[in-house]
């Protein structure tokens, strides 16, 4: 009986570490910028991004709101009546 209860014990800690393991790789994550999304005015958009939000494709779009993400990508919200569509671009204006 001695020896289970020892055993136990010795899982639930093992689980908690983990559990603090598995907290660090996250927080590693986020403090490398991944979470990061910084509003930015449409103007401060690339120029590759505007020339491509511009064109035909995006005809009668309307951006609402730009994004910088800590990855260097950009992320956009786009508007067209009662639609609404949100893309994310590489800095080249590439749709990911």
């Amino acid at each position: 009986m001695f020896m289970s209860m020892v055993l136990a014990g010795a899982l639930t800690i093992n689980q908690g570490a983990n559990a603090m393991r598995t907290s660090r790789v996250a927080l590693l994550v986020r403090s490398m910028g991944q979470d990061e999304k910084t509003k930015i005015k449409k103007e401060e958009l690339p120029e590759p991004i505007q020339k491509k939000l511009s064109g035909d494709g995006f005809k009668g779009w309307v951006v609402v709101t730009a994004y910088k993400l800590g990855g260097g990508d950009y992320q956009v919200e786009l508007k067209k009546g009662d639609t609404t569509q949100v893309l994310k671009f590489d800095k080249d204006g590439n749709v990911k």
